[in-house]
């Protein structure tokens, strides 16, 4: 989970700030390949043996549904109220 302690989150936003700083100048669609990229170097992190590559695809699997269950379910729920369900 994403919900690390504040000293932690210390060490680790101000280069996460830096880089959203710069992409701040950027168009959304020009980002995305950048994104990936940065994703990708994050995850050779976990390099080497099978459980490692597996917990570093399980991690990003993690941020991803939290992502979702976060910011888009909330949208959805919204959009469902105004527009009815399926």
């Amino acid at each position: 989970m994403p919900y690390i302690e504040k000293k932690r989150r210390s060490f680790c936003d101000p280069s996460i700030n830096r880089l959203l700083e710069t992409w701040g100048y950027m168009k959304v669609t020009d980002v995305a390949g950048e994104f990936t990229y940065v994703v990708y170097r994050l995850l050779k992190y976990f390099s080497g043996k099978f459980w490692m590559r597996a917990l570093g695809i399980g991690c990003l699997v993690c941020a991803m549904l939290e992502m979702y269950r976060k910011e888009h379910a909330p949208y959805e729920d919204q959009k469902m109220k105004e527009n009815g369900d399926v």
